[in-house]
């Protein structure tokens, strides 16, 4: 599994750090128009975003959009192996962290995941099911089982990360839907 994991993380990364820096952010305010269209994005009152890496759809523009209809917004600020804490901040707020990857300061107000109504969640690749494949930190898979039974999941991400089949283990956790910027991807019910 190690190994299949591997070559399609590999393979995903190569096609998403293909795309061309001004392809990125149209992708990012497509994505973004895509996903504010889902019926229960748009009532989020608490967000859990994540703030992208170069390689990453940009969650910015579905963020913006959120907060300005009044939504509260958390971001997860690693707090030991596999682990994540999650906490309100306001953008400017996030400094360096793990791996260089912006996230809120320990002391940031700390933001209970029953109070979380959706998760934007990133990813290496995504396949038709809504099974993602991370980094293979497992910080999202030992997340989203603390969520409440109506915290929805959304998977962001390039066209390009689309692919047939996720290798994906028991403990791997399926979201409730993949938004690209050309389509969304809903699990079969």
């Amino acid at each position: 599994m190690t190994a299949e994991k591997h070559h399609v993380r590999t393979h995903a990364r190569i096609a998403r750090l293909g795309i061309a820096a001004e392809a990125r952010l149209a992708a990012s305010e497509a994505a973004a128009a895509r996903a504010l269209a889902l019926p229960h994005i748009a009532g989020a009152r608490g967000v859990l975003a994540y703030a992208a890496t170069t390689e990453e759809i940009d969650p910015a523009p579905v963020v913006a959009r959120l907060r300005a209809v009044g939504a509260r917004i958390a971001y997860p600020r690693v707090c030991g192996p596999g682990e994540i804490a999650l906490h309100w901040a306001e953008d400017e707020e996030l400094t360096p962290g793990y791996c260089g990857i912006l996230e809120p300061a320990d002391d940031a107000p700390v933001a209970d995941p029953a109070d979380i109504d959706l998760v934007l969640v990133p990813g290496v690749a995504f396949d038709e099911e809504c099974h993602r494949l991370g980094m293979g930190g497992g910080f999202y898979d030992r997340l989203l089982p603390r969520l409440h039974a109506g915290a929805v999941s959304v998977g962001l991400a390039f066209d390009e990360q689309i692919v047939e089949r996720v290798p994906r283990e028991e403990h791997d956790v399926r979201l409730d839907a993949v938004v690209t910027p050309g389509r969304t991807v809903q699990p079969a019910q």
